[in-house]
């Protein structure tokens, strides 16, 4: 990629008498294009003219004289370079001005005579203190990254060869230019001082093994060609009106980025909606989790047949990128939303490339989010831009936290984006999902700055540093209003305002694992420390309530729909580790570790997560991806020699503190109707929630765990005392109770309280009324 100069100079410094200025150029003696990857970092040092090589004392050049001879620095500047494809781990302390010196010499062009350099036994050995080599130049990354091009000077600028097959390439090395830019030397050795003050943390080796969030699955799309609609009795366009009611009912599974009344006039008034790239794309984005949670009559055989549902997907899935290529020169909004909707459940090794069609999309599109110090463009288009934008984002931090290749949004300036508000257009409609996606939002921006700052760098960190992220968590923790905390005792109004609660808890808990995961102690360390002891502690107290958590998504009728199945993976993952790293703990340390944790809990976890899988829809119709995790959580038990049948009682779940009025209508509703084909665990019934939020007096003394705890029944009241930092002292605790009503009653009344707009301006300010205050 040749990029020549802009009002390029053609002055020179040069040797000589200000008489030769006219005749004077620059030439070298070697060819500049003979680079070759591979080569060894080489310095060429052009001659200087034999009139000053002869000179016995040297005096400092005057820049302003016209006699003076060039500064070192200066001839330095003009030799050309060689860009390093590695950096030898040798370097001599002294080097020789005359070793590494080439054939260059200051030639006049008008007797056209050279000026000969002196022989190297004249030269002085003025020894260069060279000094270990930067750390810049150490880095992997960017010497692999700077090996993939050649910079050369000609007659028409600079010259820049690359060899670069791919976007992820060409976003390396843009990457690399940005690490070649130092910073001030004052600032960098305040942070490192800074970073050296406190005691340094021991980092888990086993914790870059794999991405953050990455999870394995299967069922994929993109991997059949020909794939053929299984759609039976149905037409497609009724396959279509159900996904389509499904995205937009189905908040919390789905970002409200389409503007509902808009998009639904458009879809009833087009000819063929089933023929258009958006609707494809929403189809294979919704398809599966409209059969198996919001099924309609005439789909119960896809749930029979996971292959059919599979390649009812991909038929959708392949129309999608048919209509994609013949729409994508002229993108337009829907382009970048079926985009994104493509991307979250393409095989890995498609998955980047239409993320980043999408942003490109989005870019060309001129869709930019509206920043925190734009409080005049309050507009509600400039809403539906934000949430685009912030889809974006999220999506492409799900990809690379997984492993992908990055392809993050930009915006139009600097500064802070801001967060997606609630409009008046959202009242009965999205508010609470707006809601809970800007609470998450804020988690999954925490989580990407523990990704930067702790996995992706290998720069030691300190005591003080977890704790002042730590101390960050709590603080968003505290700061949530009371509707999203469990021990708020704040009575809900609705069954949706609650899985709102249950989902931003289950985002705080992962990011809680995420933090500490990395300073827990290694397999068979004989001496952990005690900050990587607390470490574990805290992932397996969040770990403990994030079983805790999503078997409350399980016991509610909309709840299920919230289930998360890597959560679940990675609270079973963590409760595994620990087991392992237990065993060869001493009594002293496992007092640490299980400090503020029921024994009972603990033993039955991987058994309680293996009953809480069961549960699920998902692995009852024998789906692919929750049967994977169902086979690893058991293998986990061999090898830990537990065994499910000494599993006795359910794990336990949070119960909603509901209003009175609303409990009665609940009771009142009519059950959900028979359509589901899928039959209920006759042990596990729906949640009928109830005013059952009861504080409990803490124990006198802190029960731990044995040296071998034996696996024993999980109890129905568990000790959740677990949103205070492991490194603080232990506040008196919250108890829930768990509830299992007699009969499966299910609520589906539509007189509910409602959550209210109150001010767009402020950021999430409401107002809760309840339409019906007298009953």
């Amino acid at each position: 990629m040749p990029f020549d100069t802009v009002e390029r100079t053609h002055k020179r410094f040069r040797g000589g008498n200000l008489e030769d200025a006219e005749g004077l150029s620059w030439h070298p003696t070697v060819d500049p294009f003979p680079h070759k990857y591979g080569e060894t970092l080489q310095i060429h040092y052009p001659r200087l003219p034999q009139q000053y090589i002869q000179r016995e004392e040297w005096t400092k050049p005057d820049l302003f004289s016209p006699t003076s001879p060039p500064p070192l620095e200066y001839s330095l500047g003009s030799a050309p370079i060689d860009i390093p494809s590695s950096i030898s781990e040798t370097t001599s302390e002294y080097v020789d001005v005359d070793d590494y010196s080439t054939s260059f010499s200051w030639i006049d062009d008008g007797n056209m005579q050279s000026l000969m350099a002196r022989s190297p036994e004249s030269t002085m050995a003025t020894p260069l203190d060279l000094g270990p080599p930067p750390s810049i130049l150490t880095d992997p990354i960017l010497n692999d990254a700077l090996s993939k091009f050649n910079l050369s000077y000609t007659d028409v600028g600079i010259n820049m060869e690359a060899r670069i097959s791919n976007a992820s390439d060409l976003r390396s090395l843009i990457d690399a230019f940005q690490k070649m830019c130092c910073t001030s030397m004052a600032a960098s050795t305040e942070r490192k001082e800074e970073e050296k003050n406190g005691i340094i943390l021991y980092r888990n080796r086993n914790s870059k093994l794999k991405p953050v969030n990455f999870f394995a699955t299967v069922c994929l799309l993109g991997q059949i060609i020909q794939p053929i609609s299984k759609h039976g009795q149905m037409s497609l366009r009724h396959i279509a009106d159900a996904c389509i009611d499904t995205y937009f009912t189905c908040w919390v599974r789905y970002t409200p980025i389409l503007r509902k009344d808009e998009f639904m006039a458009w879809y009833t008034s087009h000819e063929a909606p089933t023929d258009t790239l958006i609707v494809n794309a929403i189809c294979s984005l919704v398809f599966r989790h409209m059969v198996t949670h919001h099924t309609r009559p005439g789909l119960a055989h896809f749930l029979a047949d996971q292959d059919k549902m599979q390649e009812q997907e991909e038929f959708f899935f392949n129309r999608a990128r048919e209509c994609l290529a013949q729409s994508f020169d002229t993108p337009d909004r829907f382009t970048v939303m079926a985009l994104l909707f493509m991307c979250s459940f393409a095989e890995p090794s498609r998955r980047h490339h239409y993320a980043g069609m999408a942003v490109s999309a989005l870019h060309e599109l001129e869709i930019y989010p509206r920043m925190v110090e734009d409080e005049d463009n309050d507009s509600f288009d400039k809403e539906m831009d934000t949430r685009l934008w912030w889809y974006a984002w999220s999506t492409d931090f799900y990809l690379y936290s997984a492993g992908a290749p990055r392809n993050t949004p930009q915006t139009r300036g600097h500064g802070e984006v801001d967060l997606p508000r609630i409009f008046e257009q959202d009242i009965d409609e999205a508010e609470i999902g707006v809601l809970a996606d800007t609470h998450c939002l804020r988690l999954w921006q925490l989580q990407a700055e523990l990704i930067q700052n702790i996995y992706d760098q290998d720069q030691e960190k300190t005591v003080d540093q977890l704790l002042a992220f730590d101390r960050r968590l709590q603080q968003y923790y505290e700061n949530l209003p009371p509707y999203l905390r469990f021990d708020s005792g704040f009575q809900y109004g609705c069954e949706d305002l609650f899985l709102a609660c249950v989902r931003v808890n289950l985002e705080y808990n992962a990011t809680r694992i995420i933090l500490h995961k990395p300073f827990v102690p290694e397999f068979n360390d004989p001496q952990p420390s005690q900050f990587s002891l607390r470490s574990l502690n805290s992932c397996l107290i969040s770990a403990l309530l994030q079983l805790r958590t999503l078997n409350t998504c399980t016991k509610s009728r909309i709840g299920r729909c919230g289930f998360d199945r890597d959560e679940l993976w990675r609270a079973a993952e963590m409760i595994s580790m620990t087991m392992d790293i237990e065993r060869t703990c001493s009594p002293a340390d496992r007092q640490i570790i299980f400090q503020n944790i029921d024994p009972n809990e603990y033993c039955s976890g991987l058994g309680q997560a293996l009953l809480i899988l069961r549960d699920t829809r998902e692995y009852q119709s024998k789906s692919k991806n929750w049967v994977q995790v169902g086979d690893w959580i058991e293998a986990e038990m061999r090898r830990h020699r537990l065994k499910i049948t000494n599993i006795a009682t359910p794990a336990a779940y949070f119960v909603a503190n509901m209003k009175p009025a609303e409990i009665e209508t609940a009771k009142r509703s009519p059950s959900q109707p028979s359509s589901a084909p899928v039959p209920r665990n006759k042990q596990t019934p729906t949640l009928q929630f109830q005013n059952q939020f009861v504080h409990h007096t803490p124990p006198a003394s802190t029960q731990t765990a044995s040296a071998s705890p034996s696996p024993a029944s999980l109890a129905t009241t568990t000790s959740s005392q677990i949103r205070k930092p492991s490194f603080s002292a232990a506040p008196p605790f919250m108890q829930f109770n768990s509830y299992t009503p007699s009969t499966p009653t299910q609520r589906g009344g539509k007189n509910q309280a409602r959550f209210r707009y109150f001010n767009p301006r402020k950021m999430n300010k409401f107002l809760f009324i309840d339409e019906h205050p007298m009953m």
